[in-house]
């Protein structure tokens, strides 16, 4: 899953896809979303800023020690 700006709005996509999962006017409410996303995909969720890069990483499910 990632979380990106694209435009005037934030959105998320599964890694892979062309198009789109969703988007939302501001980069909290897209990582609340995105982070839905991964959890119930059971995968990584990359949050990406504003100029694109990689700004953070999060794995689901997380390893419980």
């Amino acid at each position: 899953m990632e979380t990106f700006h694209d435009g005037s709005a934030w959105k998320n996509k599964v890694v892979g896809n062309t198009r789109a999962s969703g988007s939302a006017e501001t980069k909290s409410d897209a990582v609340a979303e995105g982070r839905k996303l991964a959890i119930k995909r059971g995968t990584a969720h990359f949050i990406h800023t504003k100029d694109g890069r990689i700004g953070e990483r999060r794995t689901y499910p997380r390893a419980r020690p």
